[in-house]
């Protein structure tokens, strides 16, 4: 994995986290923060935002140990060899699994919204034969894409805040206060949970780290900017649709940035959700392209081979068939339910612990250490 080709800039690292973070979050997160938090949602976005960093901190800290090493190859020289591998397995069933819910959401949305009679295959597998076109290219390559379409994502918030413009529309501040006493601590948490999930993405960081040009701060500084990007878009989509739709309609709605959307009207654009779906589909394609990437380049080096982009095709293909699995909610629920497990297993508690084994062992990489080989 090395060479110019997988050499990224600060800035596509920050392009390619903050395209990996927003997704799904930016049309359900109101909804599901509301679900716990009430009308106090919003501050249970800043709460996962500040939880978020923390862990980035973390993971920075573990890397600039470790400065060209992916996560990949910082295991095997924490844990041993077959640790290793067991892990390195668990972190390509997570990436795949996140891949697999992408694609059933994916479908679920652009089929209710957009395409009612296209079949589940057409949508799914275009998606799918897409993202393999990208992720078998290099990471420069892959940054710049994500470095292009972030000006397209970014008409996202520009699309939501026409909602505030119809004059139909009434925003409500009574609906969120009065300020951090509608839910309690314990709701309060509870959504911050929620909105944890939803800021998923930033944990690529782990392993496009050493292919990152510039200073271990700059690094930090760069992951950390797309995070708070992410946080305020997260903040400002919350905090609209909490103060537009009662507490009552929150509880029926699960996408309503959509809702909100649907329902205007003006002269020059018909059916601003329609290009609000639009644009966040590239989205969905990025977030889909990253974990696909990450996914790929541990079963690389789970098997001691340089490059990649030969098992690109065979776990989209994976994906691919078992997204048609799931055959109702529940069942999607429980991928989901089982998705969470693991980010709590391998993404919020397993830093840490290689962290502490690193501080306290005194592990670390030498000018002397670089080898890769297991």
């Amino acid at each position: 994995m090395g060479g110019n080709q997988n050499r990224i800039t600060r800035g596509q690292l920050l392009f390619i986290i903050l395209q990996t973070q927003i997704g799904f979050g930016i049309l359900t997160l109101p909804h599901s923060v509301q679900e716990y938090a009430k009308g106090d949602g919003w501050i249970s976005v800043l709460l996962a935002g500040l939880g978020v960093q923390v862990m980035i901190v973390i993971m920075w800290s573990l890397n600039r140990r470790f400065p060209s090493l992916t996560l990949y190859d910082i295991l095997p020289r924490l844990i041993g060899k077959w640790p290793a591998k067991i892990l390195i397995s668990g972190y390509i069933l997570f990436f795949s699994m996140v891949v697999i819910v992408v694609l059933v959401l994916f479908f679920q949305i652009i089929q209710t919204w957009m395409l009612h009679e296209t079949p589940r295959w057409v949508i799914t597998g275009l998606m799918a034969t897409t993202a393999i076109y990208l992720t078998i290219s290099p990471l420069k390559k892959i940054g710049r894409f994500y470095a292009f379409v972030s000006g397209l994502s970014a008409l996202l918030v520009v699309i939501a805040t026409l909602a505030l413009f119809d004059p139909f529309t009434k925003v409500n501040i009574y609906y969120i206060l009065p300020l951090g006493q509608i839910a309690g601590l314990v709701n309060l948490l509870k959504g911050a949970n929620e909105s944890t999930f939803a800021l998923m993405g930033f944990e690529i960081m782990m392993v496009i780290y050493p292919f990152t040009e510039g200073s271990a701060r700059d690094k930090l500084k760069a992951a950390s900017l797309a995070n708070l990007i992410t946080i305020l878009v997260y903040l400002f989509i919350t905090l609209t649709a909490l103060t537009i739709f009662s507490p009552v309609e929150m509880t029926m709605i699960p996408s309503p940035v959509i809702y909100m959307l649907k329902s205007f009207r003006f002269q020059l654009v018909e059916r601003p959700d329609l290009y609000f779906l639009t644009l966040w589909i590239i989205l969905a394609f990025t977030s889909t392209c990253s974990d696909l990437y990450v996914a790929s380049l541990g079963m690389a080096r789970l098997l001691n081979q340089k490059s990649h982009w030969k098992w690109v095709p065979w776990i989209a293909l994976i994906c691919y068939a078992v997204s048609f699995m799931p055959r109702d909610q529940f069942e999607v629920e429980m991928l989901d339910q089982i998705l969470r497990v693991l980010f709590y297993i391998l993404i919020v508690g397993m830093p840490p612990v290689l962290l502490a084994i690193s501080l306290l062992f005194g592990k670390k990489e030498t000018r002397m250490d670089k080898s890769r080989d297991f």
